[in-house]
């Protein structure tokens, strides 16, 4: 009698504790900058390597992840690439050093969950020629998790 209520009474605070495990929030990127900013300096400069597929090409990588309580990321996974090629581990390495502080509403730090489009060779966003815009724009929104269709698509980085 006296296992059987330590077994209950053991099992009711394994479940009181994963109830009090916090869960992020999904929020989407423009609303980032409510809950954390990005501390100055933690976004490293991609290092693209020397060889490997479509490294030259306009491309884009969504890279889906977590800042968690402490400013840090985690849950970092590529989601999409346009088009396909080897730049998705050099955007996966730069969000996985970033480091985040909490806004100024963001008192409890909140945990989310967010991804970020990030371009490479890209034409330059203040450039007026409608060319450079318009690509610049075609590839940014193909590579928008939702666009592609790959909200829980996880593309393994090697």
């Amino acid at each position: 009698m006296i296992v059987n209520r330590m077994i209950a009474a053991t099992a009711l605070l394994a479940g009181v504790n994963c109830v009090a495990a916090e869960k992020s929030q999904v929020i989407p990127p423009e609303r980032l900058a409510n809950y954390w900013l990005l501390l100055s300096g933690t976004a490293k400069q991609a290092n693209a390597p020397n060889s490997g597929r479509n490294l030259d090409a306009p491309s884009c990588a969504a890279v889906a992840y977590t800042v968690e309580k402490d400013g840090s990321t985690s849950n970092v996974e590529l989601r999409h690439i346009v088009p396909e090629g080897d730049l998705g581990k050099v955007a996966v390495s730069v969000v996985k050093d970033m480091q985040f502080a909490p806004a100024p509403q963001n008192l409890g730090k909140t945990p989310v969950s967010t991804y970020v489009v990030m371009p490479f060779n890209l034409p330059n966003p203040a450039s007026t020629n409608p060319a450079d815009i318009a690509l610049r724009q075609r590839t940014l929104d193909a590579c928008k998790p939702e666009a592609a269709g790959a909200k829980e698509t996880v593309i393994p980085v090697r």
